[in-house]
């Protein structure tokens, strides 16, 4: 039986002597070389495209479009943390040295007093008591830890939490914290101390009234400076103040006549804490009405803070400097 000739399939001429089962081709001798040269190329290709994908696989490429808002974000975090742990370090370390403040003007006092004495030799039982009760006073005040709270934002949206500091409850603190601001009710009975401790002189505090509700009052009183912030404070037999002029609490007691409510929303009113006569006063500027409390010590001791609740949502008190 007679076998079929396969000519090259490059040259179409001669017998294709050769065949490559890769592409089912005869080729001639020569053709059969270059086709192999070629294949060979390809090969090369190959493996450069191979080494390309090998060295993109090993190495990181450049930075994706997410991945630099998550940088970014996480630099502007660090930044607002480092800042509010600044701030809250600085009202820290003042809360904590006022104490010390307050008593070095007293102790001071005393001991120009105990100088003269000595020197005079002018002196009876009666000061040396009253030299030793208040030297044993001030040693309470010193030894005493500042009772501070400290909190943490409850902003769910953020993953940062900022500090902030003497507050219960739902209360938002502004401009600096000269306002207060209620976002609860009165079910959380939401308050916030004042940063200040008082032991002497007298001392002034001015209010504005910028929300109140028609169902709550706000109260405006003091409480020893040892006090921690919790939702039975108004209990204790330290807490004292008003409601209203015609409604006061004493030791945690309340006290009301039957009379129309006096303060009210844009009203401004003083209250004075005269730790001389260990006596706290009211005063409602718009009926240029006072009303006065006198404070016992064996209820509430010095060193005395500010306190007030505000209990309707909304309700929102501003000190005045």
């Amino acid at each position: 039986m007679a076998s079929t000739k396969r000519v090259c399939a490059k040259c179409n001429k001669g017998a294709g002597t050769a065949m490559c089962y890769g592409c089912e081709q005869a080729f001639c001798t020569k053709h059969f070389l270059e086709h192999r040269q070629d294949l060979s190329q390809q090969m090369e290709y190959i493996g450069q495209e191979h080494d390309v994908l090998q060295r993109d696989l090993t190495h990181d490429q450049s930075t994706h479009s997410l991945l630099t808002r998550i940088n970014q974000w996480e630099q502007e975090s660090i930044t607002k943390i480092q800042i509010a742990a600044k701030a809250a370090r600085i009202t820290l370390q003042q809360l904590l040295n006022r104490p010390k403040h307050n008593l070095q003007t007293s102790v001071s006092k005393i001991t120009e007093e105990l100088q003269s004495s000595r020197e005079l030799d002018d002196y009876t039982e009666l000061d040396i008591k009253r030299w030793t009760d208040q030297l044993q006073e001030f040693r309470k005040v010193l030894d005493c830890p500042v009772s501070i709270n400290i909190e943490y934002e409850k902003d769910s949206r953020s993953a940062i939490r900022l500090l902030k500091i003497n507050i219960f409850g739902k209360v938002t603190l502004s401009e600096g914290g000269l306002v207060a601001t209620c976002s609860g009710g009165h079910a959380d009975r939401s308050c916030v101390a004042g940063t200040g401790r008082y032991l002497t002189g007298v001392h002034y505090i001015h209010f504005r009234i910028e929300q109140t509700s028609t169902h709550y009052h706000s109260f405006f009183g003091i409480i020893n400076a040892t006090e921690k912030m919790t939702y039975d404070i108004w209990n204790s037999t330290s807490f004292h103040g008003w409601w209203d002029l015609d409604y006061n609490v004493i030791s945690g007691k309340s006290n009301r006549r039957l009379s129309p409510e006096t303060i009210r929303m844009g009203d401004e009113i003083t209250l004075m804490l005269d730790c001389i006569n260990r006596r706290m006063q009211l005063e409602h500027h718009r009926t240029n009405r006072t009303v006065n409390m006198s404070i016992d010590l064996q209820l509430c001791p010095f060193p005395w803070k500010i306190i007030i609740l505000l209990l309707g949502k909304d309700d929102c008190v501003k000190i005045l400097q």
